[in-house]
């Protein structure tokens, strides 16, 4: 794995993580409008925090630009 390599995360139902907010949780179709994380270990994180607030299981994906 390479220091400059980015992350998305992807739902069970084909959509991407965008926001989390005062309990709203927002998905997306497109990957452009997707959070990009420039840390695996962040995103893993935030993987495992919306599977214990929100049940929706996410893939941590690579992002390449």
């Amino acid at each position: 794995m390479t220091a400059d390599q980015n992350f998305v995360l992807l739902s069970e139902d084909n959509t991407y993580y965008v926001e989390y907010l005062i309990g709203h949780l927002v998905l997306a179709n497109s990957i452009t409008e997707a959070v990009i994380f420039d840390s695996q270990i962040q995103a893993v994180k935030f993987q495992k925090y919306l599977y214990k607030n929100c049940s929706i299981k996410f893939s941590v994906n690579t992002f390449i630009q």
